[in-house]
């Protein structure tokens, strides 16, 4: 295994008051050490040479761009201005000792890479390549993907953990919000070399990664005190890199997981542009997730809030939903960012709360469709958040988000059904004492629109229906619990009015 200046200075500087004469401006690699012998070709190792044996070497050798010496005692001057990696010992320091211990430096690295190597060999993942670098790396280290979630760590100390983590192990969101603010930060990802970048008053040592030319992540390991210490571990990172898309190349991606979501991402980008999909590959795509067209779905869009001037960072947040709710698949489309959540799994009473924390956090508001079964359904539903989003930043200044049920009524007053289908723009309470009818063969839709026929007279409505008042009183508290309506509000009655009327005209 062939290691560079630092790496061997580090180690040797722990043990022996090593000094440096001179450097090689090229950054070299060498093997095993050996004993210099005047006329034996020992370019590309570690040499241990004796300071008249030095002085002998013709300016013009390939040794000097090829070797890093080691020598004892005084050392002319005339090495200070040759460009070649040359320490100096004391010469009182037996030649069999550095050379023992030169071994021993030579042996961790190799059996480090040994660690490597059969990481690759028995196809285990990036836990287990950053547990190896975590055996010869001083300092925490930590590998991130192009989103800002972590991938691995190797952090004994949990400088990680302690301010640049999530609980979805993730950058937080303030932190991420600085770093996509900062015109340094995107001139960085280009940089192909070990660079320096702080971040909340720390400074890391970062080398990107990537894979056909395209930005995938990078191995950041914090920043020590020493200058020693540095150089050191940023030619760690330029080892550890190699490694990593090596792996990354093997897998195709960092996280396992992310596969499984990439068809139904290519779906639903397809499906909001317009385009038919097949039934089958549909099927397949929500199959991949143990979802169905059965289930029901909301699609939710977001974009910046009016009330701040910022740009949206879909690389980041798409997989950060992702990640905290399992049960969402997240893509970018024009200027927003498209969110289809599966009711079925994770319903949308339980998912507000965290959804208005999250839109707060990113400073984004929300339209949230009405439910719908079967990806036939998303062309209508991106349509309803548009409404929602326009109406209700409108009309509202305060929420975080908007529901399409709250503003349909605006729409119709408006616009009429425009392009909706009659279940797609009326009170969706209507709509549930409609399906309960059918289901359980009562007469709930009828007796309210009757009801409101009569003024919302009871007894008239008792009458013209053919039921004991109180029978009727009881249908009405039954009603009253499934549509989740107040009857009492005047764009309640509004809007059941409208919606009844489409409906009944729909009939005709």
């Amino acid at each position: 295994m062939k290691l560079t200046f630092y790496q061997i200075y580090y180690h040797l500087k722990k043990k022996y008051d090593a000094r440096r004469i001179s450097c090689n401006p090229c950054k070299i690699q060498v093997e095993r050490p050996v004993y210099y012998r005047d006329g034996q070709d020992c370019r590309g190792h570690m040499v241990l040479i004796p300071n008249e044996e030095l002085m002998k070497i013709r300016q013009d050798s390939a040794l000097w761009k090829d070797c890093i010496f080691i020598c004892f005692g005084e050392v002319d001057d005339i090495f200070c201005r040759i460009d070649t990696d040359l320490l100096v010992l004391d010469d009182r320091i037996p030649r069999e000792q550095i050379l023992n211990d030169l071994q021993e430096i030579f042996q961790y690295f190799e059996e480090a890479g040994q660690s490597v190597t059969e990481v690759f060999m028995e196809n285990q993942d990036f836990g287990e390549l950053m547990e190896c670098f975590g055996k010869i790396f001083e300092t925490p280290l930590a590998l991130m993907d192009a989103n800002f979630s972590y991938v691995s760590l190797a952090d004994k100390e949990g400088r990680f953990a302690n301010g640049f983590m999530n609980e979805n192990s993730a950058l937080p969101m303030h932190v991420v919000s600085q770093i996509i603010s900062d015109p340094a930060y995107l001139r960085s990802i280009t940089l192909t070399g070990v660079y320096t970048y702080t971040l909340e008053q720390v400074t890391f040592l970062c080398r990107n990664l990537f894979s056909e030319g395209r930005f995938i992540g990078k191995l950041m390991a914090v920043s020590c005190t020493s200058p020693l210490n540095n150089e050191y571990h940023k030619d760690l990172l330029l080892m550890a890199s190699g490694y990593v898309e090596r792996m990354y190349e093997r897998f195709g991606a960092f996280h396992m997981a992310d596969r499984s979501l990439d068809s139904l991402h290519e779906l639903l980008r397809l499906r909001l542009k317009g385009s038919s999909v097949p039934a089958e590959r549909v099927r397949s795509a929500l199959g991949n997730l143990s979802w169905s067209e059965q289930d029901v779905y909301y699609l939710i869009q977001m974009r910046p809030s009016y009330r701040y001037d910022k740009s949206l960072y879909d690389k980041y947040l798409c997989p950060q939903m992702e990640q905290q709710w399992k049960d969402t698949c997240c893509v970018a489309h024009n200027d927003s960012l498209m969110v289809l959540l599966n009711g079925s799994r994770l319903h949308m009473t339980d998912f507000q709360p965290e959804l208005a924390y999250f839109l707060r956090e990113n400073l984004l508001a929300a339209g949230i469709s009405r439910k719908f079964r079967g990806f036939d359904g998303i062309q209508t539903a991106f349509k309803q958040t548009d409404i929602a989003l326009e109406l209700g930043m409108r009309k509202d200044a305060t929420p975080w988000y908007f529901r399409f049920d709250d503003y349909a009524l605006d729409y119709i007053l408006t616009h009429g059904r425009g392009e909706f289908e009659p279940e797609q723009i009326c009170a969706p309470g209507i709509l549930v004492l409609r399906e309960h009818d059918e289901k359980i063969h009562t007469e709930y839709y009828k007796t309210l629109y009757c009801y409101l026929q009569c003024r919302y007279n009871a007894a008239l409505t008792a009458k013209k229906l053919f039921i004991h008042r109180s029978t009727f009183l009881n249908r009405l508290e039954r009603i009253h619990e499934l549509i989740q309506m107040d009857l009492e509000d005047f764009r309640s009655r509004l809007y059941l009015s409208v919606s009844f009327y489409i409906l009944e005209e729909e009939k005709q």
